[in-house]
């Protein structure tokens, strides 16, 4: 596929979520497996043809507010080790009255203790969230994306398209111990969708540091583990059913694609 191609995909793509891009949109999102340069791409997009921003900076408004939130709640977590936003937010494509979607990356084997701690956290501090089972409102926080940092590949079933862009747009509001970096390359299945997205952000965030992953004490992973279950059948019973996409090391509490 041609780049001309690759440009009519995504544009294509876009406007299935009722989305218009800016040049730098088409250039971190073009569908293709083949790297293209941006010289490339701004080559074949004349002005007229590129849709403008939204005149409303709201994905701006609340990505500040989760920059917030993190500075004065969650950089002090210890075991929290990045902090995303992701969604329509990190989209650039969101209204007035949506919510924050966040995903939260912890320390290995502390996932489970870090999640109850939080939610007891932001309860505590009348920090506004989504609740379980709740229709979204404007400005809160969902927590509702964990990985934990001995499982950072997104699930296989999960490496789609959607899931490509999701990753390739999120803002990144707190980064410890290129927690980040790492994400990135653990996740090098984007490549198969958004090649020059994908390698734009790997140049332009090196790894700076060869931390080792340490390895957690088994009195942390035990407590993990019955932190887990608890709080699995706690969800269970209260929706009823099977919860999907949650283990040890990972939790998915969005719609499932």
């Amino acid at each position: 596929m041609g780049v001309k191609e690759a440009i009519k995909e995504t544009k294509k793509y876009a406007l299935r979520y009722g989305q218009k891009l800016n040049k730098q949109q088409v250039f971190e999102r073009l569908i293709s497996t083949q790297i293209f340069s941006k010289k490339e791409l701004l080559s074949q997009l004349q002005e007229k043809s590129v849709e403008k921003e939204l005149e409303s900076n709201y994905w701006q408004e609340k990505v500040k507010k989760a920059q917030t939130l993190t500075q004065k709640h969650l950089l002090k977590m210890r075991g929290i080790l990045m902090v995303g936003v992701t969604g329509s937010v990190a989209a650039e494509w969101v209204k007035k009255n949506s919510d924050i979607d966040l995903l939260i990356v912890t320390k290995s084997d502390q996932l489970w203790w870090w999640r109850l701690y939080l939610r007891v956290y932001i309860w505590w501090h009348r920090i506004p969230h989504r609740r379980f089972g709740k229709k979204e409102k404007a400005n809160e926080f969902c927590f509702n994306l964990w990985l934990s940092e001995n499982n950072l590949r997104i699930p296989t079933h999960k490496e789609n398209l959607k899931n490509a862009n999701d990753l390739i747009m999120m803002k990144v509001v707190l980064n410890k111990e290129d927690i980040y970096e790492r994400f990135l390359r653990k996740n090098d299945w984007v490549k198969g969708f958004l090649a020059t997205g994908y390698n734009f952000k790997i140049r332009n965030n090196p790894i700076k540091s060869q931390l080792e992953e340490k390895r957690s004490a088994f009195w942390v992973k035990m407590i993990n583990l019955v932190l887990f279950v608890g709080q699995y059948i706690y969800m269970c019973l209260r929706s009823r059913k099977l919860v999907k996409n949650v283990d040890l090391t990972q939790a998915f509490f969005h719609d499932e694609n």
